[in-house]
């Protein structure tokens, strides 16, 4: 009987450690909105693959919207810019633009505009999570974080990243690194858009960091 006792006590070891483990991936996908994937197609085709709508329908159609040039540079044809990382808005950022603006359609709104936003939100070259260096949040009266690093877009305007190991069941810095971002060209002053939602998403020649449903267009 002991040695049954002691095979089920080691039985229900391995049990309880393999549902912390999972639990443990599920916390880094769903909370921290880490997300890790290839997509063979390039960066427009991701944004309207079947079953991406949820998020990208109407970033896809401000793409179209914008114009050629924009578009060349979303399929991956522009030559001088074999790659290049996006920082996306999701359908919610733009959709709550629109409404602030009484907006009812994203053709509704000025392509010059769409294209010159898009911009913003585009910076060349690949920028992975982890190419990002370490930093911190920003203490009471600081505009950003402290470390990290600044980024330029197409448009010129600068983007402050850094990544921070977060907090893991009440565990400091115990968690997943989180990539955290700020906007410090924005019309409305310095902007943080604080965690991204997902990162290191990957069609073709390109890398995806999917900006946080609270983001809204024109902020960046």
């Amino acid at each position: 009987m002991k040695k049954i006792a002691k095979q089920i006590k080691g039985w229900m070891t391995i049990l309880i450690f393999m549902l912390s483990v999972s639990s443990c991936i599920q916390d880094n996908f769903w909370y921290s909105g880490v997300s890790n994937g290839k997509f063979d197609g390039s960066l427009l085709e991701y944004l309207e693959a079947p079953g991406h709508s949820y998020n990208w329908d109407s970033t896809a159609l401000m793409v179209r919207h914008a114009g050629e040039e924009i578009v060349r540079i979303f399929e991956g044809n522009d030559p001088d810019l074999k790659e290049i990382t996006f920082f996306g808005p999701t359908n919610h950022s733009i959709r709550r633009y629109m409404l602030e603006k009484g907006i009812k359609r994203v053709t509704d709104m000025d392509p010059t505009w769409c294209a010159a936003q898009l911009k913003r939100h585009i910076v060349k070259g690949k920028i992975y999570r982890d190419d990002v260096p370490a930093g911190k949040p920003a203490t009471s009266g600081a505009a950003v974080g402290e470390g990290g690093k600044d980024y330029t877009t197409l448009a010129g305007n600068r983007i402050h990243l850094y990544t921070y190991k977060t907090d893991y069941n009440g565990v400091a810095e115990m968690g997943p690194v989180t990539l955290f971002g700020s906007s410090l060209d924005s019309p409305f002053g310095v902007k943080n858009f604080e965690e991204l939602a997902s990162t290191n998403i990957e069609p073709n020649n390109c890398v995806v960091h999917s900006l946080g449903y609270d983001f809204t267009l024109g902020n960046m």
